[in-house]
């Protein structure tokens, strides 16, 4: 349905509106059977997930689908009207539905879920009590437990899947504040040093004024040259005379 163009009726066999249709939508099907027009009809007793999946409100419900795009018919239930529908291009006058209810939408997908787990759970309650003759207080036991252990592993997945997400945010977050936080400190730092040049002068002064190895070796050499003074020359007449 979601290529092409399509007329689908949606109705159920115990409904008498239906049922007056039914000869106007097999005339409708046969006159677009010429056309590039598929023409189909959906029983929504059968295929009760369709009918949550398009909204089906009050029966016969007609769709126009092209390319995708979901037209609700709301003309007259004439093949005239039908025709004109097609031949006029009137879905063009009729806005889409909204994109977020529309039949292959996310939430109208989740909603179908729904109504086939319901099914599902309605059919093992019929079959438990019908053909196993289960009372059905026990049958509602076990369908309360079974609905709690379903919720406490849908809860652990989600509770994993969340934390798997939050950490890899988490590291990524964190990554991308430490490089940002290294590039600032290295834009600060080359801006000190456009701001604040050292020069070849201010390195000879401080060179200068540093005390280098050498000249420590040449301040003991002076040290060791320098004439002895009169004290020490008492002390040697001293040592002389004992």
């Amino acid at each position: 349905m979601l290529t092409g163009q399509w007329m689908v009726e949606f109705y159920a066999p115990w409904c008498p509106a239906c049922q007056q249709f039914k000869q106007i939508w097999r005339d409708f099907s046969n006159a677009m059977s010429s056309r590039n027009i598929k023409v189909g009809a959906v029983d929504v007793d059968k295929y009760q997930s369709l009918s949550g999946r398009f909204r089906i409100s009050s029966l016969p419900t007609i769709l126009h689908v092209r390319d995708g795009v979901f037209h609700q018919y709301e003309g007259e239930r004439s093949l005239r009207g039908l025709r004109n529908y097609i031949d006029k291009e009137e879905w063009l006058k009729s806005g889409p539905m909204s994109s977020s209810f529309a039949p292959d939408s996310l939430v109208m997908s989740l909603i179908s879920y729904v109504f086939d787990l319901s099914l599902l759970v309605k059919n093992a309650y019929s079959i438990l009590l019908d053909q196993y003759g289960w009372p059905a207080w026990l049958i509602y036991t076990v369908f309360g437990i079974a609905m709690v252990i379903v919720g406490i592993i849908i809860g652990f997945i989600s509770l994993m899947i969340m934390d798997c997400i939050i950490a890899a945010w988490y590291k990524m977050y964190y990554t991308l504040f430490r490089k940002a936080k290294k590039d600032e400190s290295d834009a600060e730092y080359l801006e000190d040093a456009e701001q604040n040049p050292i020069g070849e002068d201010e390195s000879d002064t401080t060179k200068d004024e540093l005390n280098t190895p050498d000249d420590v070796e040449g301040a003991i050499e002076e040290d060791i040259n320098q004439p002895t003074t009169a004290t020490d020359q008492t002390v040697r007449q001293r040592r002389l005379k004992d």
